[in-house]
């Protein structure tokens, strides 16, 4: 016979399969619109305020089950988002993650999982004086297999849907079917190749709007991918692929594109407690602003992470993103390259426990052809947090 305190229950159920935390974060921001002038702002909004101080009280939990070779993982979270001056921003952010990893007969390895998030968009994303929260929810099943000599078959499906809150983005709306599937070969217990082809179905709600009249853009693309994954140490590591994408249009060709894509990622312990992290990417993204078909993302970034202490860490970061646009052939629109530009620190100490407090500070700068898109942005955060472990 087993006898259980409710002490040892409960621990038991806050260790092993809970995991609730809650922080509250307060954050300086020099320009929350993200806009070039104080008199852009006025434009824009009527008020010619840019800064304001915002408080993030964020609250949720984890959920991991185990039970055999299947795992069970979900995450809950919400943040209640305030503004000191601009209460009209005011928003709550939801998240809810789930992923089932089952293991069935000889070793085939299926992975289920969904996303569901509303969450309030970057103001460097979109240019207007209402608050714009986006709605995620996509979900996924994948199978996958690997024999003993270290060859690994994988086939997956995803299906992706995305709202806006704003009426005037409601074009922009769409859903996406990706099917994809991967042939790895493993090298080594440290190294691995691997080759994935990716068809995406994407579908738009409405047409949009270009100089030619309305447009339907629900297209078609391919993708193919060819990576390694290698690890030399516990601390060094190269990981990366080369690929190549062609979207096409079903009712306007004159849309489409394809072109080169890729990352890479080198991680190096410099020494044993100091970290340094590289990467390198290029991606090309379908564009919704009026007469742009898509855009050519080039970023590179570094980051530095020094542990001061068993409890203290500090990091800097640096990273560099070029944007150009590419446009509908004879739309008349001007041309628009956009470089943005981040630099920051965070200093981040445990001091017992769950129990983390961080102090950080970021500065972001954004220059383009089209200069109402310019802008600088300090922000400084400092918060406290508590997980259960």
């Amino acid at each position: 016979m087993l006898a259980l305190s409710a002490g040892e229950v409960r621990a038991a159920l806050l260790g092993d399969i809970l995991k609730p935390f809650a922080s509250v974060e307060e954050t300086y921001d020099s320009n929350i619109f993200r806009v070039r002038d104080r008199d852009q702002l006025k434009a824009l909004t009527g008020s010619d305020r840019l800064d304001d101080f915002i408080t993030v009280w964020t609250v949720g939990t984890g959920i991991r089950y185990t039970l055999g070779g299947q795992g069970l993982n979900l995450l809950l979270k919400r943040d209640f988002i305030r503004y000191s001056r601009h209460g009209d921003q005011d928003a709550d952010s939801d998240t809810a993650t789930g992923n089932l990893a089952l293991t069935v007969v000889d070793k085939v390895k299926i992975n289920i999982d969904g996303v569901y998030s509303k969450i309030p968009e970057s103001r460097a994303g979109y240019r207007s004086a209402g608050l714009n929260k986006i709605t995620n929810i996509a979900g996924g099943i994948s199978a996958g297999y690997e024999t003993t000599a270290g060859i690994g078959f994988e086939a997956a499906y995803r299906r992706v849907w995305v709202d806006f809150s704003l009426p005037e983005l409601k074009a922009n709306e769409y859903s996406i079917d990706r099917y994809s599937g991967t042939v790895s070969y493993r090298l080594s217990t440290e190294a691995k190749v691997y080759a994935s082809y990716l068809r995406d179905y994407t579908n738009y709600d409405e047409d949009s709007q270009s100089a030619f009249g309305p447009v339907n853009n629900n297209s078609v693309s391919d993708s193919v991918r060819l990576g390694l994954d290698k690890t030399f140490s516990p601390k060094t590591s190269v990981s990366g692929y080369v690929g190549y994408l062609d979207r096409r249009y079903k009712a306007f060709s004159v849309s489409d594109f394809n072109g080169l894509i890729g990352r890479a990622e080198v991680r190096y312990g410099l020494t044993a407690k100091l970290g340094l992290l590289v990467n390198a990417e290029r991606q090309l993204y379908e564009e919704t602003f009026t007469d742009r078909i898509y855009s050519v993302n080039d970023a590179v970034g570094a980051d530095l992470v020094y542990q001061i202490t068993a409890k203290t860490k500090v990091s800097v970061f640096d990273r560099l993103i070029w944007k150009r646009f590419k446009d509908i052939p004879d739309s008349g629109v001007p041309k628009r390259t956009d470089r943005l530009n981040e630099i920051g620190a965070l200093i981040e100490w445990a001091p017992l426990g769950g129990l983390h407090l961080n102090l950080g500070y970021r500065y972001s700068r954004r220059t383009s052809d089209d200069h109402t898109f310019d802008f600088d942005d300090h922000t400084v955060t400092t918060g406290i947090g508590y997980d259960f472990r």
